[in-house]
């Protein structure tokens, strides 16, 4: 496993109890996402980055900003000579009470719709380019008396803007039948996903901590998202695995322990149905690229 700094070694540009920033590179590639209960924005202002997200290879370029949840694991970046790039974390709080009632629509944006890649064209790099320019100056201003609340204010702004950006891209769904209730149950089941370090479990089990029955959680799952409960375990299993096999040096044994399978035959079973090939040959696979 690679070594990253302690916290309080990196050099932080803004820092509170909800906020984290860096602007530089060298900083950022220290940084332990997957510790991290916070939202995650990496915003490019120039060059070409490509890093992998939960072991998926993303590449970024211009303005590109990348929109993330909580614990979210950044590795093996590979950045452009000319790249300058910003990364923000930002509470979980802090977005629910910025968003106010889109925060509904910032969770479909991002665990469901996966629109969370903003690709921006001329009129969003103008914008935000100005917005890098103010945020830069405040962050600066550290004796003004409402320092936190002004910075809390322009992240407000951009986050909303994001939001748009991303709501463009996400299709129309039937809405009739799903209640503010199965919403926040769908809600709720994606955050135990996103927090479980150990996601391959039973539906069941899932279900019993949320306090209703298996097909009930299904039931919702599909009708919110289009997908049933185990395919959100599954992909969220997947991309675990996909992590451990190509940024670790973890034999396939120890990533099977790791990850709750229970045995070596049965992580064997799960690669081969998600990545049509052993673990052993995926990873041959793909680190010989």
């Amino acid at each position: 496993m690679a070594t990253f700094a302690a916290m309080e070694e990196i050099k932080f540009d803004y820092i509170d109890d909800d906020v984290l920033m860096l602007t530089e590179f060298g900083e950022l590639v220290k940084l332990e996402t997957q510790e991290l209960d916070r939202y995650l924005v990496l915003a490019c202002n120039k060059g070409r980055l490509m890093v992998d997200v939960n072991g998926e290879t993303i590449q970024m370029q211009g303005v590109d900003a990348l929109i993330l949840p909580p614990k979210t694991r950044l590795s093996n970046y590979m950045a452009s000579p000319d790249l300058s790039c910003d990364f923000v974390g930002i509470s979980s709080l802090l977005v629910k009470r910025l968003l106010g009632s889109h925060i509904e629509e910032w969770n479909r944006s991002i665990y469901v719709n996966r629109t969370n890649h903003i690709v921006a064209d001329e009129e969003v790099r103008k914008q935000f380019a100005y917005y890098r320019d103010i945020i830069y100056f405040k962050m600066q201003q550290h004796e003004r008396r409402f320092h936190h609340e002004v910075v809390h204010a322009l992240l407000q702004a951009i986050l909303l803007d994001y939001l748009e950006k991303m709501l463009a891209d996400v299709p129309v769904i039937e809405t009739e039948g799903i209640t503010n209730q199965k919403s926040a149950l769908f809600k709720r089941f994606l955050e135990l996903l996103t927090t479980r370090h150990v996601k391959h479990q039973l539906v069941d089990t899932y279900a019993q901590e949320l306090c209703v029955s298996p097909n009930y959680l299904t039931k919702v799952t599909r009708e919110v998202s289009g997908k049933t409960a185990l395919e959100w375990i599954r992909e969220y299993t997947e991309a675990d695995v996909r992590y451990y096999l190509l940024n670790t040096d973890l034999s396939v044994k120890e990533i099977a322990e790791e990850l709750g399978f229970p045995n070596l035959s049965f992580f064997g079973k799960f690669c081969r149905r998600a990545f049509g090939k052993s673990p052993n040959d995926f990873r041959k696979q793909n680190l010989s690229r």
